[in-house]
């Protein structure tokens, strides 16, 4: 076997193979930022692997995945440290909402290396890759179904206050009042009060109306007070009494008396 080929070896043994999502395609996945991403695979041989992200508008070297601090060679703190199993696997779950700064559309290469290394320090480095696509946010539209009303209210209220009020012949209580969820359509309102005349109206109330009534009732009229009849002065133990005259015979006396006197 030639150095070469033990090399070539060497390298596919150590090469991390990343489980993804089954709706990626190509091996690419494809989300929004925000959302969470779960990535595993293998890493024979190793303790730990080191995560590290580039793309649009990001420091040549790349960025933690998480808390999106830009990564130096030999520094481990600076990377996402992911330790790996003893039997070679691991996983990680990528916040991506954890950078610390909102990641532009466009695509994005996650890499995990076998030791703390930055982009311009691959050249021997073994690591492997991730393509990550960010979209446009899907909007989610939500229609909300509006019942168009049927029933209308009525605000009644009076002078004078504290009257009945019936409405299609049905008792609805003492002024001031509101009456709700009243049918759409004619209806007659009647508005009573004693010593007042009677209050009445036919209405139209309209789907979703609210309608206000202000009603002014008139005082009754009083009847006028009859004569009082004083009777005539009589003496002690006497009844008064009253005799009526026929006016046919006070004018034949007068007559009588008239002809005498000539």
């Amino acid at each position: 076997m030639t150095r070469r080929t033990s090399h070539a070896a060497l390298l596919l043994f150590l090469l991390l193979a990343i489980a993804l999502p089954v709706s990626c395609s190509a091996g690419t996945i494809q989300t929004v930022f925000g959302n969470d991403i779960p990535l595993s695979g293998t890493a024979p041989g190793s303790d730990f692997i080191y995560l590290f992200l580039t793309g649009p508008n990001l420091p040549d070297g790349g960025i933690s995945l998480a808390g999106g601090t830009p990564v130096v060679t030999g520094n481990a703190a600076s990377f996402t440290r992911v330790e790996v199993n003893t039997d070679g696997s691991w996983s990680y779950t990528w916040s991506t909402g954890s950078t610390g700064r909102v990641l532009d559309q466009g695509t994005y290469v996650i890499y995990i290396v076998q030791e703390p290394r930055a982009l311009p320090d691959l050249d021997d480095a073994v690591y492997t890759t991730q393509a990550v696509v960010f979209g446009q946010p899907v909007v989610t539209v939500t229609l909300t179904l509006v019942t168009p009303p049927t029933t209308g209210s009525l605000v009644v209220d009076s002078s004078p206050g504290m009257s009945m009020v019936s409405l299609d012949g049905n008792p609805a209580g003492i002024t001031p009042l509101q009456i709700s969820d009243i049918p759409a359509g004619s209806h007659t309102l009647v508005i009573i009060h004693d010593g007042y005349s009677p209050y009445r109206a036919d209405i139209v109330i309209s789907a979703g109306e609210t309608r206000d009534i202000s009603a002014v009732l008139q005082p009754l009229i009083p009847l006028a007070n009859p004569t009082t009849l004083v009777p005539p002065t009589t003496p002690p133990g006497r009844l008064a009494s009253f005799t009526l005259v026929p006016l046919g015979a006070v004018a034949l006396a007068v007559f009588v008396l008239g002809r005498r006197r000539r």
